[in-house]
């Protein structure tokens, strides 16, 4: 049979026919639906992957925020669809770290390409704002908004005196100096490799703000940093200056873009441009692991405790591990991503992780992307990649160990409190918090660190094609931006997840519409739901058991300290 003169005349019946069906389907979708604009109101902070809650969850926090992954998603159809001039970005505040700030503005660079427009609003804009609002086309603020691009401020708190004064110590062995989790607990003032890893991890992430903000502005990086250093700007400053194009409420906001049709995107998402669905048989899966590395399962407290290495998220071996495995039952996935956003944890969950993942990695492409963090533990588990991706900011590295027990025998004492020790074998009270460790004790313990750490540093030369010596001397806990991770030769390429799938089709030679999956609990696709809880004696029974995990006496990789 002839087919008839069009673009999909190289295609076989049953293609063209389909083909035919989805075109004219997106064709009644925009008869009957006028579009000028989308807007997207986005949460100060964005996860990268969606995040199913249970019903306890929903009732109290409500349903849950679109994630970065589905707002590329939603953008990818905009791009498609002929009625919507651009897009509209309501920004309430960005409290997000610089690495998810990236893989927003990839997105909308992306974006851009298609022809169409990228418009931000916002009441005011402090750095992190500007900075994501910088891709943008153009900037708008309410009347009477502040521009504060004050640049950035890291603030390390010290609290060994504090400590002392209750009657608590912290005792802690570290490989380096650089490998400083304890500092803030172990000393009145940072150590002289602490300030120096703080200061050059600043000068990174200064830098690659202030290019992109000059990049995605067109303006040159001196004119940005005059624009820092000089903020705060009022409204009519900030006008004047060209830092937002105009000044402008919300109910003039239509009149302004000459747009009769502004719809939110919960209103438009049934009725944008939607693809065929792919008929490839083989997919791409993206395993995300976030939080901190335990031993045993994954869990997720109902709330977020506000305690220091205890709040959040934890990614346990056990769990990871069968969702590892139970890829590489899955004949259909051929290639794997590993999304990785976590400082670090247990050294014995991590070698469980990355063994398995090792194991995966024999017969399929394993491609790893880093968020906001993936330091100590999660670069460890990062280590069996075929490739490694990771944002300009990305905080990453931090490859040491350390280990620390807390003494609250002063605190005993002071709350008059009298403790009976009873112990057979001579290292007993090992981890007791009752006693600082002997100087046996602290020997074995440096000894444990050395081995782990030796072990640590195996993995990443075989993996980087390094030698140890040379790990060893960008190691020590140190720890780098994705910047300086890449020039280190602890990474491949810069990016997020559109690069990571790239990547993987490239490798495993798949086309371009493989479908990409994303795994969840077991290793099923999202969505799923969560085991909740809001009892209160829940919640304190998991701040107990996270306590315990903490303090086991297992050598923990932990992120230094907190930037921006």
């Amino acid at each position: 049979m002839t087919l008839p003169s069009s673009p999909f005349r190289h295609l076989s019946l049953p293609a063209y026919a389909e083909q035919t069906f989805w075109r004219l389907f997106n064709e009644t979708r925009y008869r009957t639906t006028k579009i000028d604009y989308v807007q997207f109101v986005l949460p100060s902070s964005m996860a990268m992957f969606p995040e199913p809650r249970g019903w306890i969850r929903q009732r109290i926090l409500g349903e849950t925020p679109l994630s970065i992954y589905e707002f590329d998603q939603a953008l990818q159809q905009i791009a498609l669809d002929p009625r919507p001039k651009g897009i509209i970005l309501y920004l309430q505040g960005v409290s997000m770290s610089s690495a998810m700030i990236q893989a927003i503005r990839s997105s909308l660079a992306q974006f851009k390409k298609s022809g169409k427009t990228v418009i931000c609003y916002a009441k005011s804009y402090d750095l992190k704002t500007y900075h994501l609002a910088s891709i943008a086309d153009k900037r708008f603020l309410q009347p009477g908004g502040t521009v504060w691009t004050l640049g950035l401020y890291s603030q390390q708190l010290f609290l060994k005196d504090s400590l002392e004064a209750i009657g608590i110590e912290v005792d802690s062995v570290a490989i380096s100096p650089y490998k400083g989790a304890a500092d803030p607990l172990t000393r009145t003032e940072p150590s002289p490799e602490g300030e120096a890893q703080t200061n050059w991890l600043l000068d990174s992430l200064y830098e690659t703000i202030i290019m992109e903000i000059a990049e995605g502005c067109e303006i040159s990086t001196d004119d940005v940093r005059e624009m820092i250093d000089n903020a705060p700007y009022t409204d009519q400053i900030a006008l004047e200056k060209g830092y937002v194009h105009a000044l402008v409420n919300e109910e003039d906001f239509a009149k302004e873009l000459e747009a009769e049709y502004i719809v939110l995107w919960e209103q438009a998402k049934n009725s944008i441009h939607m693809s065929p669905p792919s008929k490839q048989r083989k997919s791409i899966a993206i395993l995300p692991v976030s939080g901190m590395i335990v031993d045993g399962n994954s869990r997720k407290p109902p709330v977020d405790l506000p305690v220091p290495f205890v709040g959040g998220e934890r990614m346990g071996d056990r769990t990871v591990v069968q969702q590892v495995r139970n890829l590489m039952k899955d004949d259909s996935v051929a290639a794997v991503i590993l999304y990785v956003d976590s400082g670090g944890g247990s050294a014995t969950a991590s070698e469980a992780m990355a063994a398995a993942l090792q194991q995966l990695a024999t017969d399929r492409p394993l491609i790893v992307v880093m968020g906001g963090v993936a330091a100590s533990g999660g670069y460890y588990i990062a280590t069996p990649a075929h490739w490694i991706i990771c944002q300009p900011t990305t905080i990453t590295g931090s490859i040491g160990v350390i280990n620390a027990k807390i003494i609250n025998r002063e605190l005993q004492r002071k709350l008059k409190t009298h403790p009976a020790e009873f112990m057979r074998g001579a290292n007993a009270n090992y981890l007791s918090s009752g006693t600082k460790m002997t100087d046996q004790q602290r020997e074995q313990m440096r000894a444990s660190i050395v081995s782990i750490y030796e072990q640590f540093i195996r993995h990443v030369a075989k993996s980087r094609d390094m030698t140890t010596e040379a790990v060893n001397e960008i190691g020590g806990g140190r720890v780098w931006t994705g910047q300086q991770a890449l020039e280190n030769g602890l990474c491949d390429q810069l990016g997020g997840l559109p690069e990571a799938i790239a990547k993987a089709q490239e490798l495993a030679c798949l086309p371009e519409d493989t479908p990409v999956k994303i795994m969840h609990g077991s290793g099923k696709p999202l969505p799923a739901q969560l085991a909740e809880s809001s009892n209160p004696a829940a919640i304190l029974q998991e701040f107990y058991a996270i306590q315990r995990e903490l303090l086991n006496g297992q050598p923990l990789y932990l992120l230094p300290t907190q930037f921006e």
